[in-house]
């Protein structure tokens, strides 16, 4: 390894470094506060590091998640106006297949090391999820996932999770209008709405009764309809398993999230609500808070999300004692 980030494929887009050193970034996606959104470090790799090194990084910046950019493993050409880069998302705890928020700060992170007289303005990501794309729109990044499904839980399945439920919030009973399990690329994660009855964004739960939901569930993703108007819907997404208690803004949640409320919209259509198509915003109710616009499509399956990504702060991460 000569310790370089050479982006000679993508036309010395990105600056080299010395040797023992790597530039890092940190930014808040989903937000425009810096104490706002959720942070991703962005590290970027002339040649990929073995895992436990990168797992030890990970945990040295003790942030959500870290996320390495390295070059392409393709050789193949690109049109003009884009650029290829290859990604990988490391949580608290293990290496992840997707993180919608990591990549939309990523992608900012490249954004603002490009140079502006190769005018990029589309970026293709290889991963463990397939090739994502991303692109800037006015003062957001876009970018395209995949659009998951979910299957409706069983009368008995539905009761057990509002029973956790019930113990997470201290309550009788939690009134749910909705629970499925994630389908093919998603088996890991539950989708719940609750009703606007029970007022998701004062939730503060006990955490370990999510807990419960594992081992088929890791990804606990809830939502509620918004009684604000301009904002269809509220999310929060826990992770007590992985190492998440709460995740501050998911946005691979709309992976799940953007179908199911595109649908159920188009069923329940009232003056202004929200279609096939159409772009939604939903308000992440954590503690730090965030926005994201998604919109689905179910020709393609695919989900777009876009969001804003505010810089934190910039770094280099000496490793000149790493020997690999």
């Amino acid at each position: 390894m000569d310790g370089t980030f050479d982006c000679h494929r993508n036309g010395d887009l990105v600056q080299r470094h010395p040797v023992g050193s790597l530039d890092f970034q940190i930014h808040n996606a989903f937000t425009t506060n810096i104490f706002g959104g959720n942070p991703a470090v962005i590290i970027f790799l002339n040649e990929m590091l073995p895992d436990n090194v990168l797992e030890k990084i990970n945990a040295n910046f003790n942030q959500p998640i870290v996320v390495y950019v390295s070059l392409p493993t393709s050789d193949t050409p690109l049109p003009e106006g884009r650029a290829r880069f290859g990604l990988r998302w490391f949580g608290p705890t293990n290496e992840v297949h997707i993180c919608g928020h990591g990549t939309l700060a990523a992608a900012e992170a490249i954004f603002r090391s490009l140079d502006s007289k190769k005018h990029i303005t589309v970026l293709e990501f290889e991963t463990l999820s397939g090739i994502l794309t991303a692109h800037r729109v006015d003062d957001q990044i876009s970018m395209e996932l995949p659009a998951g499904s979910t299957i409706p839980a069983s009368p008995e399945e539905e009761a057990a999770v509002a029973e956790i439920f019930a113990g997470a919030l201290a309550k009788p009973s939690v009134k749910l209008n909705y629970v499925g399990y994630g389908g093919s690329g998603f088996t890991n994660y539950l989708l719940v709405e609750v009703d606007t009855t029970e007022n998701l964004g004062q939730w503060k739960p006990d955490v370990s009764f999510f807990a419960k939901l594992a081992p088929r569930t890791q990804i606990l993703v809830v939502t509620s309809a918004s009684e604000t108007e301009g904002i269809a819907y509220e999310t929060r997404m826990f992770g007590p398993t992985i190492g998440v208690p709460e995740d501050h803004v998911c946005g691979s949640a709309h992976c799940l999230n953007a179908p199911y409320w595109a649908r159920k919209s188009q069923q329940e259509f009232t003056a202004g609500g929200y279609t096939d198509g159409k772009r939604q915003h939903a308000k992440a109710v954590s503690a730090r808070g965030g926005d994201i616009w998604a919109s689905y499509s179910s020709a393609a399956k695919r989900v777009q999300i876009y969001g804003h990504v505010k810089s934190v702060a910039v770094g280099t991460l000496d490793l000149s004692d790493i020997s690999v």
